[in-house]
């Protein structure tokens, strides 16, 4: 029994760590996969790690357009919706709720975003996600913005925000209905799918009505979305940006995975923290299992160091048990995880693909087996240190 318990002990830690992995890696790929759909350069305010915490003057937009190369320099407005529906945007216990369930949730990667585009620029764009984005006539797509909306309070949504803000009979809104985003009152023209929860989160409207409802002053915008004649050259003219224009950075929006990367190595950092604690315990376990082994076997232990046995192999034999039983541990772990991301990957949603590989396996099986001979080594070595008469002696108490 002292046995199971010392074995699941240390399998349970093993398969935290190995479901942090995934669920690392497959955040990072949504990150990536995301990022790697929109073919531009992004203009932002020094520093700023996302256009939701930049401000750029409304007159950059002339001196970007003058630049060689760039065909079509769009302004947009970014800031954090307002609570819509009267649900606030933000909810920091979400994580698990969001990525969990392919339904509506309100977690924390729910959080909605207005985007405010300049309607007339924004038509002129050729690979813009948005306009392909929006669902077909028969499942109740709608349309995309025109320069009709210009200033009227008409929005487009996700289809999951809509899944997320259903009416009194569960219907999900649908274009037509309204939605209300802080205190006011919007019309639903569009709905789209991306199937990612990073762009499914965001609100779009004319630059005008989002400047009215986030209090933006009209001379700010928040970024610039920069279309090039040759996209080949985006990093030549994203330089010229930079040197043309002070206290701007000029990525690829490709680059702008570098913050998202800083934020999900700050959370790994967190759950490494707090399942290494559990790992502490599977440590403490294999200890108490291998202490009360040899405890038990003084007499075993005292024959064969009278028929010949040295220290040294008593070490390596108490060390291999203990790796054994760590193995063991770790093998167990490592379906679990394994077995339990299959699983998950059935019912995550928005677009993060938990990724399942050998090299988790083999790190399951690693980390185990160097925990194990990290917590046998005091017992085999009071093993190795008895003297064979006294060990017989001990033991035949």
């Amino acid at each position: 029994m002292r046995t199971i318990l010392g074995l699941v002990g240390l399998s349970i830690p093993v398969l935290g760590v190995l479901g942090l992995f995934s669920l690392s890696g497959g955040l990072r790929g949504l990150v990536t996969d995301t990022l790697g759909r929109i073919q531009g350069v992004m203009v932002v305010r020094q520093g700023a790690p996302t256009p939701v915490f930049s401000d750029l003057s409304a007159d950059l937009g002339a001196t970007l357009e003058k630049i060689p190369g760039v065909r079509v320099a769009a302004p947009e407005v970014w800031k954090v919706a307002p609570a819509v529906e009267g649900v606030a945007a933000f909810s920091v216990g979400g994580l698990a709720k969001g990525l969990w369930s392919k339904g509506p949730s309100k977690g924390f990667f729910d959080i909605s975003v207005v985007v405010g585009e300049d309607i007339a620029s924004h038509r002129r764009l050729k690979n813009a996600i948005g306009p392909k984005a929006i669902l077909p006539p028969e499942q109740g797509g709608g349309r995309y913005l025109e320069p009709g909306d210009r200033g009227r309070p008409h929005v487009i949504i996700s289809k999951r925000t809509a899944e997320m803000h259903r009416d009194a009979a569960g219907v999900p809104k649908r274009v037509g209905d309204t939605l209300r985003i802080g205190d006011k009152p919007f019309k639903i023209v569009g709905i789209y799918e991306t199937k990612s929860m990073i762009l499914d989160a965001v609100i779009l409207m004319d630059i005008e009505t989002a400047r009215a409802l986030l209090g933006v002053s009209e001379d700010t915008v928040s970024a610039y979305y920069l279309e090039m004649d040759d996209p080949s050259r985006m990093g030549q003219v994203a330089a010229a940006i930079e040197a043309a224009a002070p206290n701007v950075s000029a990525m690829r929006v490709s680059e702008f995975q570098a913050p998202y990367g800083a934020i999900l190595d700050q959370l790994d950092t967190l759950l490494l923290m707090t399942v290494s604690l559990a790992l502490a315990v599977g440590v403490v376990g294999i200890v108490n299992t291998m202490l009360m082994s040899t405890t038990e076997r003084f007499v075993e232990f005292g024959v064969l160091r009278a028929n010949g046995w040295s220290r040294a192999d008593i070490l390596a034999l108490v060390t291999a048990e203990s790796a054994t039983l760590a193995l063991m541990a770790g093998l167990l772990g490592s379906v679990l995880a394994l077995a339990g991301i299959e699983l998950a990957n059935q019912f995550v949603g928005g677009g993060v693909r938990l990724p399942v590989t050998p090299g988790l396996f083999v790190a399951g099986l690693g980390l185990s087996t160097a925990t194990g001979l990290l917590g046998g080594l005091y017992p085999a070595w009071q093993a190795s240190q008895l003297v064979p008469m006294d060990a017989i002696r001990i033991g035949s108490r």
